[in-house]
């Protein structure tokens, strides 16, 4: 439990912030009661997260609120970097700029890469990304646009399965080195992102081709 310290205002709405992500990265956003924050974060007031935040989606909006801004301009920096160098931008570049900037994220001591794995586990993520900022979250949008138009070449079906796919292995990898307090270095990167670009370039075998045309 964190002790409380005397935190009040914005220093008290924080600390409930950082206990809540950290508690919904461990045990799953189902599985946290407000009064496990609050007794977790030290803070006597039965009341003080529905004071601060009304309920618990808008806890969740507030962790994203928090954490987006230092991720989306990180991601940003590293998207105009790779489009101003003046070469054709690739999946590999698109695969950098959108894993880099979590993983960075592992080494500041927060939980937010858990967290977003958990709301994929639980199907939270559509519901609480939908109702954010899309402004705060607009690297990312820009890089899967990138992303889409670079596999234009794959029907869209099986373009949209191996994004899908790509992204929940990143957030599953980098939420099992958050929960064992490690951080993956450049050469494990590389060699994830080798195997991510494999996968959404592969070519699409008969097999699968007849398997989508046989439903269609």
């Amino acid at each position: 439990m964190i002790v409380d310290s005397g935190h009040h205002g914005t220093d008290t709405r924080t600390l409930l912030i950082d206990t809540a992500e950290r508690l919904f990265a461990l045990r799953g956003v189902d599985a946290v009661s407000s009064a496990d924050i609050r007794k977790e974060a030290g803070q006597r007031n039965a009341s003080v997260i529905s004071y601060y935040f009304g309920s618990k989606n808008n806890l969740l909006k507030a962790i994203l609120d928090h954490r987006l801004p230092v991720i989306n301009a990180r991601r940003h920096e590293m998207l105009q970097e790779r489009l101003a160098v003046g070469r054709e931008f690739t999946v590999r570049d698109a695969l950098w700029c959108t894993v880099e900037p979590l993983a960075e994220n592992l080494s500041h001591g927060n939980h937010y890469v858990g967290l977003l794995d958990k709301l994929i586990e639980t199907g939270y993520m559509a519901e609480i990304f939908g109702s954010a900022d899309p402004e705060a979250n607009s690297s990312a949008i820009a890089v899967d646009r990138l992303l889409v138009d670079l596999l234009d070449h794959l029907p869209e079906e099986t373009r949209r399965r191996r994004i899908h796919m790509v992204y929940g292995s990143m957030l599953r990898t980098l939420a099992f080195h958050d929960r064992s307090g490690t951080v993956p270095d450049r050469v494990e990167l590389s060699a994830l992102i080798d195997a991510w670009e494999g996968l959404l370039l592969a070519p699409v075998s008969v097999e699968s081709k007849a398997a989508v045309n046989g439903r269609s």
